[in-house]
């Protein structure tokens, strides 16, 4: 990689990577502009694009599960404990990961 910054571009987010002592990080921004880091250091850029993809696959997966929930709560599909339960394994999961 001849420059120690680049940005790509991945389900309407972008994701920017920066090499700081021959490791590659990368962060990403929603189109809301949230934004998360990649804490882990990779060896190459290939590696860091592939990981903030993931993080933006769980990030997105999470928050349209949470809202099919909520849907199905609304429309009295689930009951409160039912919903409640299925939002607190979502939200464990998302910490796990």
């Amino acid at each position: 990689m001849q420059n120690p910054y680049f940005t790509d571009f991945y389900h309407g987010w972008i994701i920017e990577v920066a090499q700081t002592n021959g490791r590659f990080s990368s962060t990403c921004y929603s189109p809301s502009r949230e934004r998360f880091s990649d804490d882990n250091a990779h060896a190459s850029d290939f590696q860091a694009v592939s990981a903030a993809k993931r993080r933006i696959n769980l990030y997105l997966a999470y928050h349209a599960l949470s809202s099919f929930f909520r849907e199905l709560y609304e429309l009295d599909q689930l009951s409160f404990e039912e919903w409640r339960s299925l939002q607190q394994s979502l939200t464990k999961t998302k910490a796990a990961s």
